[in-house]
């Protein structure tokens, strides 16, 4: 069991460095590169979208509609990152801590300090600011992310229960 327990932290751990170093890269492009960057993203994404949905003559109005959804892509990635980072954290402390709320407010505090420096190392990067509002949505990711794996842990926990109950 100790086994298994270590490699999954290194796998997480794995995964959590991955998604640190890509939210550096990103953090590190110029506003119009990033801009840049998150009009492909929403192009793409309402591509495929009136592929999924086909609407006489969207080929002209992919433009127009992408404009309009490149901000929540944006904050949908933001979002997205730290959940990530909320679960996999999340699951390597569920393995090795077993005082609930004292990690709850380990991996709060780690969620507030990563989004802050991450907005924090946007500030000094030309064309890009820091926004409170972002740090406030990567930690709700994060917390989304902690919550969803409480939820699959307390399944877990309940099947392996009835499992044993069963025998």
């Amino acid at each position: 069991m100790q086994t298994r327990k270590i490699v999954l932290t290194i796998i997480a751990g794995v995964f959590l460095v991955i998604i640190y170093v890509m939210i550096f890269m990103f953090s590190s492009d110029t506003g119009e590169d990033s801009s840049a960057i998150s009009e492909k993203v929403t192009k793409w994404l309402v591509g495929v979208y009136y592929k999924i949905f086909p609407v006489e003559g969207t080929g002209e109005a992919i433009t127009p509609v992408a404009y309009e959804w490149e901000g929540i892509v944006r904050k949908a990635a933001h979002f997205i990152e730290y959940m990530s980072i909320g679960f996999l954290s999340c699951g390597i402390a569920v393995m090795w801590m077993h005082r609930m709320k004292i990690m709850f407010a380990i991996l709060m505090l780690q969620l507030f300090i990563s989004a802050g420096l991450d907005e924090l190392h946007q500030y000094f990067v030309p064309g890009r600011s820091a926004s409170v509002r972002d740090v406030l949505l990567d930690v709700c990711g994060g917390t989304v992310g902690i919550i969803f794996l409480f939820i699959l842990y307390k399944i877990g926990k309940c099947v392996s229960r009835r499992k044993r109950r069963a025998l």
